[in-house]
């Protein structure tokens, strides 16, 4: 709520844009592009000391006319954006016991 930047992303699955280019194929690809470009957002914020959180505790069908967008757009996520009161290499939800951080070792499968 203290942040001083906060956003909406929406994508809009009947845009003309990229003449469907993937889509065709893989309907979900707007979707990703979506995601991709708020990953690439969170990258350069943090390279700049510029934190950004991604509020996952709203109700997806009530963001929409909240913020009085077409009912068809796919609600991607809200987001916050801002200098961080504290600047620490472990994340908040570890230090609070949320989540234990698992070595890379046990995520990749090799074959």
């Amino acid at each position: 709520m203290n942040a001083p930047a906060h956003f909406a992303v929406f994508a809009d699955r009947s845009t003309a844009q990229g003449h469907g280019l993937g889509r065709h194929t893989m309907p979900e690809m707007i979707e990703y592009s979506a995601v991709t470009a708020v990953h690439t957002i969170w990258l350069a914020a943090r390279a700049q000391g510029i934190g950004m959180g991604w509020v996952s505790i709203l109700d997806p069908t009530a963001v929409a006319p909240i913020l009085n967008v077409p009912a068809e757009w796919k609600f991607i996520g809200y987001f916050c954006l801002g200098y961080p009161q504290n600047d620490d290499c472990v994340p908040e939800l570890e230090q609070a016991g949320w989540e234990q951080r698992r070595l890379p070792s046990s995520l990749i499968i090799r074959r």
